[in-house]
Parts: C-alpha cells; structure tokens; sequence
C-alpha cells in the first residue's frame, strides 16, 4: 500500500510550542502529509489568527521558529473537528495560554470556573491560618460576665411547666402554627424583660431600626418557648448567654466557619479548646439548632462582616501578616473607619501598608497649593487647618478635620476603637471585639480607666443589667402589680 493511499482521508492535529518556554500556543489539524515532514507541512501554512500570526512573526524577528508536536495522528476526517474541540477544552479548563480563538467558549468558561474554585480555596485556607493565629494570641472570644443568669417574668416562670412537650422546631410550619396559642401570650412579657436588661445593648442599635432588637426577642422567645422545661435555673442561664453568643462568640464562629474548620456549633466548641467561651457553650449544647442561629448572627451588615471586623482589628494589633485573598476586605472594612476616625495607630499602619493612597480617600490635599499661592512657609497651611479642626467652634465641620488630616500626611488615630457614640447593627460586635483585645493584653484600656475595669463595662452590655432605669421601673411594676393583686 503506498503511503498516499494509507494517508488518504486522516488528519493530524499539532501543537505550535514556544521554544522558549516550552509552552503549547496554538493547536490546529493539517490532512497527514505523505511527502514533506510534519513541521515543514505546518510551517508551510500561514496563521489565519491574528493573535497566532503576531506570535510567530514575533518569534522569528527574535530568531526562533515554533517547535510543532503531534497531538492526535491518523485522526478521520469526518471527526477532526470534534477531536480538535476536545483537545482545545482540555488545555484551556487546565490554564494552557492557547492562542486559539475558534471554539473555545467551554474550555474557556472550564478555565474560569476553576480560577474561581482555586480562588475560594485560597481564601478559605487564608482565614483558617488567621483563625488558628488569632485563637493562639488571643485566646479564643470575649468571656462572657460571671453573672448572666436572666431571671424569667414569674408569668413566664409558671407557664414554661405547662408547655406540651413537643419540641416545637421539630414541627412543620402549619403545626408551629397552631400551638402558637400555647405562647402567645408569654412572648410580650418576656421580650418587655429582654428589653430592660438589656437596655443598653438595645441603646446601641440604629436608632428607628427594630431589626436587630427583634431578633434578639426571637433568638430569646425561642429557646424559652420551644417545650416543656422543669429546670428553670439552667433555662435562665441560657436565655442570659443569647446576646454574648451574638455579639461576643459570633465572630469567632463565623472566622472559623469560613476557614472551613467547623461545620456545627459542637464542632466549634472543641475547636476553642479549654477557654471560658468553650465552657459557657456547653450550656447551650442541647440547643443545636438555636445556638447555631445565634452564631450565625450577621448583623445584617454587609460591609462590616463579624469577621472580618474580628481579622482587621485583631491582626493589626497582633501584628500578623493579612494573606493576598483577604487583603481585600481587610483594607475596605480599615478604610471605611478611617474618616470617622476609629483606627488605632496600628490599624491605621496596616491600612496605609494594604493602601499606600488610602489618605486620598480624606480629599484633597489643599496645603501645599495655599502655601505656595499665599507665599506662605511650607507647612503653615497645615498648621491653621489642625488648629482649626481642634477648635471647639468647628466641632462639627467634618470636611475641616478631613482637610486637616489630608494635609498632616498621617491617618486620625484613636486609643481604643471603642466606636462610643456610634449606633448601628455591627456596633456591639467593634465594641467586643475591642474589649476581646484588651482583655488578652494586646491592646491597651482608654485612658483613666484599667483593663479589668474596661472588660467588665462590655461584659455588662452582654449580661441581664438588673440596675438600669428601664429594669428597676419594670420591678416597680411588678410589686405594685402583685401588690394590688394581693390587696383585691
């Protein structure tokens, strides 16, 4: 048989490869040559592609020819074009830099969709070294106060016995429904307790917005009201711990659930370990499905993720190295505090070291032009605009202090980021995390004031405050009600 006739009708698929890199750049089909070899048949040939064209004019000006390598031989000719399609897939999903412009789209959408994999894999290892470093320095989430016990309304106290002992979340929706009657009537007096003693956590939240105090009456309502208890000691402890679980453990549970280090709360409780936090959850260990919502908590914030906010103040004041794929949300989340101001001074390092230009964000600089313009020395500018901003007659004039800060060169630092006069649903969680800090001995107490005496005043933002106004006239009430009772 003569080598025409055994060629006849087949083709061969080729790569083009870089001889300088050794890299596949172009893959095509050619009918199997029967007289001059492989490479002089394809080079023969002249690229159609733009983008291949370019490529080899700039290899020969550079004096190299492509190197050609057979792929697929003897492939039908009725079937090249799929082979060559499956070929091409291949290489693209894989990241091979083809220069090949027909045909692609799936390899093409195969290569991006695992960029993006890597790309989550990545930022998932990332936080699961930043959680296991900031468990190490820091010890795990803010303790909760000694005193967390919330003592139930005596309505409440005498009707929780009398539940049906059906577990109500193991109902469906239509079922839930119709028990509703059992706790109805419970749910106000318990949420007007919630509201008392917690009255300056509530203080803290958007002023008009009932979003975050109505979840704290749920996530409350809900482990109260769920079925039958006898021991009432052990459910007022739980009850007392909710708004820690939110604001305090939350934020650890959510770094080390997108580290991918845990996938339930009872996982989370061997990860912390022997701590404080580890040993107050184990109380709520019967209650899966309530403690997972309570620390899955998100505060119904976007920009300020629990964290995230955890990671930027943490790190900084730790002085640990962000990872490429969280730099990101580190340096948005530093930049939003940096106007307000709310950065401390190794915050504000590690923004400017994310974001050499984050000062722009302030304005303009006007001082250098006003100085050359007014004839003035370099530097007098920027002295007027801090004086000014310090003035008590500008208090209010916040594109002054900006202007001011602009032209000083240096980020507004405060001691601590203890976010006083903010409101807002993310702000329990700053002011936590803050105190988290000071409480392991990386950051120090504001001034006038210890650590101890610091992490007991945030404690008590998460425990009952039997001592507030709003709880004494509750208690008030209370005795004149029974009183009047007693007295019909």
């Amino acid at each position: 048989m003569s080598a025409t006739s055994s060629t006849a009708g087949t083709r061969v698929i080729y790569a083009l490869i870089d001889p300088r890199d050794n890299t596949q750049r172009y893959l095509g089909q050619t009918p199997a040559p029967s007289q001059l070899p492989l490479i002089q048949a394809v080079l023969k040939k002249t690229p159609t592609a733009h983008a291949v064209a370019t490529w080899v004019r700039g290899l020969e000006e550079a004096g190299h020819t492509p190197a050609v390598e057979v792929v697929r031989d003897q492939v039908p000719a009725v079937e090249v074009k799929r082979v060559l399609q499956e070929e091409l897939t291949e290489r693209l999903a894989a990241g091979v830099p083809l220069l090949n412009q027909q045909g692609t789209a799936k390899g093409r959408k195969l290569r991006q969709e695992r960029v993006a994999a890597q790309r989550a894999a990545d930022e998932t290892a990332a936080w699961a070294e930043m959680a296991h470093a900031l468990r190490t320095r820091l010890g795990g989430p803010f303790p909760p106060s000694s005193t967390t016990t919330m003592r139930l309304p005596e309505r409440v106290r005498t009707h929780i016995p009398l539940l049906p002992d059906t577990d109500r979340e193991a109902l469906d929706f239509s079922e839930r429904w119709r028990t509703r009657e059992h706790v109805e009537h419970l749910e106000a007096p318990l949420t007007n307790v919630a509201d008392a003693l917690f009255h300056e956590l509530q203080d803290l939240h958007s002023y008009g917005d009932k979003g975050p105090r109505q979840k704290l009456h749920y996530r409350i309502c809900s482990l109260a009201l769920r079925r039958r208890r006898t021991d009432l000691a052990q459910l007022e402890q739980m009850i007392g711990l909710v708004p820690w679980c939110m604001y305090a453990a939350a934020p650890w549970y959510r770094l080390a659930q997108v580290g991918g280090l845990v996938e339930s709360p009872a996982q989370f409780i061997r990860w912390l370990g022997d701590s404080p936090a580890a040993f107050a959850l184990q109380l709520l260990t019967g209650e899966e499905h309530q403690l997972r919502l309570m620390l899955e908590h998100r505060h119904d914030n976007g920009r300020v993720r629990p964290e995230t906010c955890l990671l930027a103040t943490a790190a900084a004041h730790c002085h640990l190295d962000i990872p490429a794929p969280l730099q990101d949300q580190v340096r948005h989340l530093l930049a939003d505090l940096l106007p307000d101001p709310m950065l401390t001074q190794p915050m504000a390092d590690l923004l400017l070291r994310l974001d050499p230009q984050a000062l722009h964000a302030l304005g303009p600089d006007v001082a250098p032009g006003t100085d050359e313009r007014l004839g003035l020395a370099e530097g007098t500018t920027a002295r007027v605009l801090a004086d000014l901003a310090a003035h008590r007659a500008f208090n209010n004039s916040r594109q002054l202090r900006q202007a001011a800060w602009r032209a000083s060169g240096s980020p507004p630092t405060v001691d601590v980021p203890d976010f006083a006069g903010w409101s807002g649903p993310a702000v329990p969680t700053m002011r936590v995390v803050s105190a988290n800090l000071v409480h392991a001995g990386v950051l120090a107490a504001p001034e006038g004031r210890s650590a101890a005496e610091y992490v007991a005043g945030v404690q008590r933002l998460l425990a009952p405050n039997f001592d507030t106004r709003a709880a004494r006239w509750l208690a008030d009430e209370h005795d004149g009600s029974a009183g009047s009772a007693g007295s019909s």
